[in-house]
């Protein structure tokens, strides 16, 4: 189907367009869309970050006793991805249920929630068959966050009618 030379001109060619993305990302205007985090928001980030990175490592000293077993060898870099992705879930739902995910200027927070969980139905569906697939890890992380973001967007609103 593909000659070794296209191969690297399209693996040349999403190398180009990665440094490009991070160049216009890093450079680009931040200043009209920049999010602004209160104190009590940073403190909760970062308590957020520290039960991630605990989950993390327990996560991987857990691996290393399972890692001649045959099915880790088979799947262990989709292992190692699903425990990364569990440790940004982990922080992820922790600063959205203590308030602290979504910044204090932002709007839209419904509608990206929403699109959330559509992203997340159409990785995991796309890629059902595919059970070593970072696809569908990505699908179920963005399926928990848009679920947990509209519960608190939900929960936020019934606390605001007490």
């Amino acid at each position: 189907m593909f000659k070794m030379n296209d191969l690297k001109f399209f693996a040349i060619g999403i190398f180009i367009g990665v440094i490009i993305f991070i160049l216009v990302v890093t450079f680009g205007s931040q200043k009209k869309y920049e999010h602004k985090y209160d104190e009590r928001q940073k403190l909760v980030r970062g308590q957020g970050a520290k039960w991630g990175f605990i989950v993390l490592v327990f996560s991987e000293i857990i691996v290393t006793f399972f890692m001649k077993n045959p099915f880790f060898m088979r799947y262990g870099i989709t292992i190692n991805f699903s425990i990364i992705m569990l440790s940004l879930a982990v922080m992820s739902v922790y600063d959205i249920l203590h308030g602290a995910y979504f910044a204090i200027n932002e709007k839209n927070i419904k509608s990206n929630s929403w699109l959330d969980i559509v992203m997340g139905i159409c990785f995991i569906l796309g890629y059902v068959n595919d059970f070593n697939s970072a696809m569908t890890i990505m699908g179920i992380y963005w399926l928990i966050i848009g679920a947990v973001s509209l519960f608190q967007l939900h929960r936020d609103k019934e606390s605001d009618k007490e």
